[in-house]
């Protein structure tokens, strides 16, 4: 593994890179000057000891630098005593190395030499540091190589050992020249990343709290638009089953159903925007994809009629069932986006039809979906553009909007393993007025009912429902959902209330709210499993708005046996009610 260069811009850098110097060159330095005094005259020997003085020096610095309270102060100050210091440890070198090559013995000459090479290559290193710094190093060893190479009895003759010298300071000088750029590079590359990866850092902490805050802004949109919809749904479900005109029964049918599909809408979008898309899942069950077709137009109707647009339904295979297994959400969701968007795109006197067609092959159904409107054509070469959100055509740049509802469209259908497109009806007019149709396609598996059971023999009692609610429409909602189902209901305002009545009277069933004053839901749901004996364990199940899969993975390990979406599923609910009753017929 490659080593990491010193940053000897900054403070520990320089200090790392000084000392390591020092504390190399001391223990060379002593045993040159142990040979210094066993072979040269102590004048020499006089020149190593302050050499071995001045590395000494050099480390002493080192020190000073590290216990001084301003880095920035203390690096400055550094880096001018190491460049005094390495101009004054050259020269005191290069001025040995002179005194040897001046020493009578012939050989004297090769380990001046030697001695100003070392030098040379030692000094070279300070390429680390700055230009001044490595020239104040490099000069001195490099003119007392070349005196000592050049042969003073004949100085303008050439020679091949003075050529050898000259060549091989100039190597050196271009190896560390280069060797200088290349770690400068590396190291500004090296800075240049840690303050990318400070950055990221950053950056992740505040996707990571954008995240939480969306999470939070999601949990109190479903809260909030969820509980007003529980009242409507719950009060339009009530009013259905009074006596009621045709006329009021219709009006009452639609409000039903376009509540309904609001909350399923709601769901998928919540669940849209809360999900990673590559961890998309499909949520698969018994779909009437007729009946949901019908619902959709019927939701619609009063809106086209409102327009001045014809919203019309063909059923182009009466004979067929078209009860599959399917992800009710992502079908209803894409229907209601091509039929929104059909019906925003034509103007008053035009026409949007859905047609229904599909084709049974053993245990699976081909089910196509075309949305035909009489609105602005769309060139083929823009076709591609449709379903891309952001990316929009001439047809949806006069709607408005972002492309979202069609780009959602072909996320669910590629998630169900599906097709959508669009397409010009033949026989386009050459007033570019022939409309378009979208369409969309795909293969679910066909939904055989299972033969009816034998009737259950039903409980003698009532089943004994304690509610935790805050809300007074939607206890209202609840009471009405169970005013005909064999159940004593009583209501709790609060989680602390709920605990009183849990100790002073049995019940079967609780179901119980999460956000209550004076005490949360999932407080009181701990404090009944912690009180309550092992054997009388009672079930509970969370009525609540707050259904994201982290929310349901935290009632769980609170306690709760399950949970109940708002607005109220009644079949849902009469399920759990069944189980509790079978329950009580299987204890006796």
């Amino acid at each position: 593994m490659l080593k990491r260069p010193t940053d000897v811009t900054q403070l520990d850098g320089l200090v790392r890179y000084s000392r390591g110097v020092a504390l190399s060159r001391l223990a060379l330095v002593a045993c040159f000057v142990l040979l210094l005094m066993k072979f040269t005259p102590w004048r020499i020997a006089a020149l190593g000891i302050l050499e071995f003085g001045l590395y000494f020096a050099l480390f002493l610095a080192t020190e000073l630098a590290l216990r001084d309270p301003d880095p920035v102060k203390a690096h400055r100050r550094l880096a001018l005593q190491s460049d005094i210091l390495m101009l004054l440890l050259a020269s005191n070198a290069c001025w040995i190395a002179v005194q040897i090559r001046l020493y009578d013995h012939p050989q004297m000459r090769v380990e001046a030499a030697l001695l100003a090479i070392c030098v040379l290559l030692f000094t070279a290193l300070r390429v680390h540091l700055t230009r001044v710094s490595y020239v104040a190093g490099v000069v001195p060893p490099t003119l007392t190589l070349i005196w000592i190479a050049i042969d003073w009895s004949q100085p303008f003759q050439a020679h091949h050992f003075t050529l050898a010298m000259v060549l091989f300071v100039a190597a050196v000088l271009v190896v560390t020249g280069r060797q200088q750029a290349t770690d400068r590079a590396l190291t500004a590359t090296l800075r240049d990343l840690t303050r990318n990866n400070v950055a990221l850092t950053q950056a992740m902490h505040e996707t990571r709290a954008a995240n939480r805050v969306k999470s939070d802004l999601l949990a109190v949109a479903s809260h909030e638009i969820r509980t007003p919809l529980n009242a409507v749904l719950g009060y339009a479900r009530a009013l259905r089953g009074e006596p009621l005109s045709p006329r009021q029964a219709e009006l009452a049918e639609g409000v039903v159903e376009g509540g309904e599909q609001l909350a399923r809408l709601l769901s998928g979008i919540l669940d849209l925007a809360r999900a990673d898309p590559r961890q998309a899942r499909l949520e698969l069950s018994p779909v009437d994809i007729r009946a949901l077709a019908r619902s959709v137009v019927r939701v619609w109707s009063g809106h086209a009629r409102a327009i001045g647009v014809a919203l019309t339904l063909e059923d182009a295979d009466p004979t067929v069932s078209f009860l599959v297994v399917a992800d009710l959400v992502r079908v209803e969701q894409t229907l209601v986006n091509l039929v929104s968007n059909a019906l925003g795109a034509v103007t008053e006197g035009g026409a949007v039809k859905l047609r229904l067609a599909g084709v049974a092959q053993n245990e699976v159904l081909r089910v196509l979906v075309e949305i035909a409107d009489t609105g602005p054509t769309i060139p083929p070469e823009e076709h591609d553009k449709v379903f891309e959100a952001w990316d929009q055509t001439g047809r949806g740049r006069v709607q408005g909007g972002a492309g979202l509802g069609l780009r959602i469209c072909a996320q669910n259908l590629a998630l169900m393993g599906g097709e959508i497109g669009v397409e010009s009806p033949a026989g386009q007019g050459a007033t570019g007025r022939a409309g378009a149709v979208f369409w969309f396609a795909f293969t679910a598996p066909i939904h055989r009912p299972p033969p009816p059971r034998e009737p259950r023999t039903a409980s003698p009692e009532l089943i004994r429902v304690l509610a935790a609610e805050d809300n007074a429409a939607n206890r209202r909602v609840l009471a009405l959902a169970l005013e005909s189902a064999p159940v004593s209901l009583v209501f709790a305002e609060d989680g602390a209330v709920a605990l009183d009545l849990w100790r002073s009277a049995p019940f079967d069933l609780i179901l119980m709210d999460v956000n209550m004053p004076v005490l949360g839901g999932r407080e009181a749901v701990r404090a009944i499993r912690d009180a309550e004996p092992v054997e009388t364990r009672i079930p509970i199940w969370m009525l609540t708005a707050n259904v994201s899969p982290d929310d349901v993975a935290r009632y769980r390990d609170d306690g709760a046996d399950g949970v109940l979406r708002k607005p109220l599923d009644v079949a849902a609910l009469f399920a759990v009610l069944a189980d509790v009753a079978q329950a009580r017929l299987t204890e006796v």
